[in-house]
């Protein structure tokens, strides 16, 4: 493995009072010290900024209303940072904050920009430790959750891993703690519905996700051939094990038909700018990965400019798949009208098949 993203959530980075959890830092700090001094290059996607926020404004639960979540947010990344940077100066590794929001993914040219900015980084051999800004995210650019930023994260510096630490050992056949029968799913090959049934309920009192995120996570990682892995906090001494391809918690596996870093991008990341409607052969021919043409096209949804991802709908309603147009709605529809001399819309290699999976 040569890079891996790692993901730690807030109530692994802040204890129950509200306090940044030091001693957790260490170790984990510790362990990308190790991985660094073999060779693995490291991103490390954080949680905990509205958590130690809330501490530190000496309020008593997180509000509600979003302008103070985001007073607690850009109160609390102050004192998170300061507490990364001394950690990991311990350890004479350097490191870099990074605050996203989900254009920074939906934008083909930003995400260019910013996979940059982080191999940059990581050619100079720091550390990128990378939070949403929730300081100014609003719900129409706002991601909601660090597992799904760092399924993106993996996809931008095409990573060989995830590794999401948790406050659980991983995915069980039921919730352990109402069923004493159930048990650790060490290796996942494939997620699927079925795994929907038992990864229900919210995240930890401080934090945003739960299971469910986690899998929706696993899906967009699968499908670009990176592998998952989901471990508990309290054995985060032996996450660098993952080196000798041993590990504690629920490795989920790259999917062996994986689709290309692009076609991750446009089915779970890409900004959809407007939507066309298709009759049933043009949707055959995309579910064999086909080119559209323009005298597939029934109808034409929003405004939207050349090289920008649309939504591909079925006579239902139902999207089937996501693509790059080649031209504006406007010349769509002019196409569309014109039944003689039908024309390329979006070619097959800017297309990316929907899998109805979560």
């Amino acid at each position: 493995m040569k890079k891996i993203v790692i993901k730690i959530g807030s109530s692994s980075v802040v204890d129950e009072s509200g306090k940044i959890n030091i001693d957790m830092l260490k170790k984990l700090v510790g362990q990308i010290s190790l991985l660094k001094n073999s060779g693995v290059e490291v991103c490390l996607v954080t949680s905990g900024a509205v958590a130690v926020g809330v501490k530190k404004l000496n309020l008593v639960a997180k509000p509600k209303d979003i302008s103070k979540k985001q007073a607690c947010a850009a109160t609390g990344q102050m004192y998170l940072m300061q507490s990364y940077e001394q950690v990991f100066d311990e350890f004479n590794i350097k490191c870099a904050q990074i605050l996203l929001n989900h254009d920074d993914f939906g934008n083909r040219n930003r995400m260019t920009y910013l996979s940059d900015t982080i191999n940059a980084l990581l050619g100079y051999g720091v550390v990128p430790v990378i939070n949403e800004n929730d300081a100014l995210a609003v719900e129409e650019i706002k991601v909601g959750d660090n597992d799904s930023i760092s399924a993106m994260m993996s996809l931008v510096v095409n990573a060989d891993l995830l590794i999401i630490i948790s406050d659980v050992d991983g995915l069980y056949t039921a919730n352990p703690n109402k069923d004493k029968n159930a048990k650790l799913i060490e290796c996942v090959e494939h997620i699927d519905k079925s795994l929907l049934s038992i990864a229900s309920g919210a995240g930890s009192k401080v934090g945003t996700g739960g299971m469910i995120t986690k899998l929706k996570a696993g899906v967009i990682v699968n499908n670009a051939g990176i592998n998952m892995l989901i471990m508990n906090r309290a054995k985060i001494d032996e996450l660098s094990n993952v080196l000798k391809n041993e590990h504690n918690g629920t490795l989920f596996l790259a999917n062996e038909k994986a689709k290309t870093i692009k076609q991750t991008w446009l089915a779970h990341c890409a900004n959809i700018e407007g939507f066309l409607t298709v009759d049933n052969g043009a949707k055959l021919a995309l579910q064999n990965r086909k080119s559209l043409l323009s005298c597939g096209i029934i109808s034409v949804k929003g405004k939207f400019e050349a090289n920008k991802a649309v939504q591909i709908l079925d006579i239902d309603g139902k999207a089937i798949a996501n693509g790059i147009v080649m031209f504006s709605n406007d010349y769509v529809q002019e196409l569309i009208k014109d039944n003689k001399n039908s024309q390329l819309v979006i070619h097959a290699n800017n297309i990316s098949v929907l899998e109805e999976i979560l």
